[in-house]
């Protein structure tokens, strides 16, 4: 199998990458067999990503596998102003806002189609990701167990700034001046 991953800029969202985020995200977040979870990834393409993509620093990657898309992953510039940076702001303790929260990048989501897991894409993606980033730092939020995210997240140095942040999840962060240092 050959994997590859290309960034995608907001010029080049068109239907047929609208299509295959659809796809992605359908299989991995929803039940192809309910309307509402169809609904919910035409919504993902037709309203988050363009509202989203319009933010400064967006950056998509889309993986490819064997001429079949095979997995996303997207952030952007976390500014104070914005819902979650905000949200941050009155959930995390104050150090960590000071040091952590404002022209952050924010890794929003990586996602694998089912079909495609345990080949190291999510990895990829993340690696293409964040490779390069102007940030200083960058956070993200998912569950803090022994699952595959936190292992992905914590095997690349991110690390749990506030656990418990969002009920089950934890906030993480990346030092990214760190890693080319």
């Amino acid at each position: 199998m050959t994997t590859t991953v290309q960034a995608v800029t907001r010029k080049q969202i068109d239907a047929e990458i609208r299509s295959a985020l659809s796809a992605i995200y359908l299989a991995a977040y929803g039940d192809p067999s309910l309307p509402e979870s169809q609904l919910d990834a035409d919504n993902f393409v037709s309203s988050t990503i363009p509202r989203h993509s319009r933010r400064a620093g967006f950056r998509l990657m889309l993986a490819t596998t064997d001429g079949t898309a095979s997995g996303y992953a997207y952030g952007f510039t976390g500014k104070r102003g914005q819902f979650w940076s905000d949200w941050l702001s009155g959930a995390a303790p104050a150090d960590i806002v000071e040091a952590w929260v404002g022209d952050h990048f924010e890794l929003v989501d990586i996602v694998v189609d089912p079909a495609h897991r345990g080949q190291g894409i999510a990895g990829l993606l993340h690696d293409h990701l964040v490779e390069g980033l102007p940030q200083q730092k960058a956070l993200l939020a998912t569950t803090p167990d022994d699952g595959a995210a936190a292992r992905l997240y914590g095997g690349r140095g991110w690390q749990v700034l506030v656990p418990g942040i969002d009920g089950d999840k934890a906030l993480y962060g990346l030092d990214l001046a760190a890693r080319t240092a």
